[in-house]
């Protein structure tokens, strides 16, 4: 899989009352308009339910790798697909993340359950060049764990935060991620790279 050119992610509030049984209908109808997206490389369509899998919120949270920033400008403000986020529920704060680091592993995006997200800080007085390599060797040795799909390590220079995002299959307990954010995905679209 190609390195990439962004990593975002926009995770949108939504009340504890709110019935989630309408963005998995949203994901159902509207998810695979991306599955064929020329400089989109994946799309994980997350959601975080109040009570489940330990989330205390509700939330729909696609998470992006672009391979091509000009497509991810079409899609956010080329009139190309986030006008409709923006239509039905406002405009949200995109994060964005500069990737450092992507491996692919044995698990078919068909059988993607979950994604486990982990942020952290790089201190301030850290080398950067040791700080990408320890999230390059990260990323690299969660793509080799059983019932990964993908994994991806990015860094953003406005914060100097790195993120980690993994896509797997099956979770058993989210209590056994306890440094993670854990999202149920709904679909993948994972364009064939051309």
């Amino acid at each position: 899989m190609n390195q990439g050119q962004l990593l975002a992610h926009y995770p949108i509030a939504l009340p504890t009352d709110y019935d989630m049984e309408i963005i998995r209908a949203r994901v159902r109808t509207r998810g695979r308009a991306l599955d064929d997206r020329k400089g989109l490389a994946c799309k994980a369509y997350c959601i975080r339910e109040a009570g489940v899998d330990a989330s205390p919120v509700n939330q729909y949270a696609p998470f992006y790798l672009w391979s091509d920033s000009t497509a991810a400008a079409d899609f956010l403000w080329g009139g190309q697909g986030f006008d409709g986020i923006v239509s039905d529920f406002g405009r949200p704060r995109v994060l964005t993340w500069v990737p450092a680091a992507i491996a692919a592993g044995a698990i078919d995006k068909s059988d993607v359950t979950h994604a486990l997200m982990r942020t952290a800080e790089i201190d301030r007085d850290a080398d950067l060049i040791a700080a990408a390599d320890a999230l390059k060797a990260r990323v690299e040795a969660r793509g080799e764990q059983p019932g990964v799909h993908l994994a991806f390590g990015g860094i953003d220079p406005t914060t100097w935060q790195t993120v980690e995002f993994t896509t797997v299959f099956g979770l058993e307990d989210a209590s056994t991620h306890p440094d993670a954010t854990v999202f149920s995905v709904l679909h993948i679209s994972q364009p064939d790279p051309s």
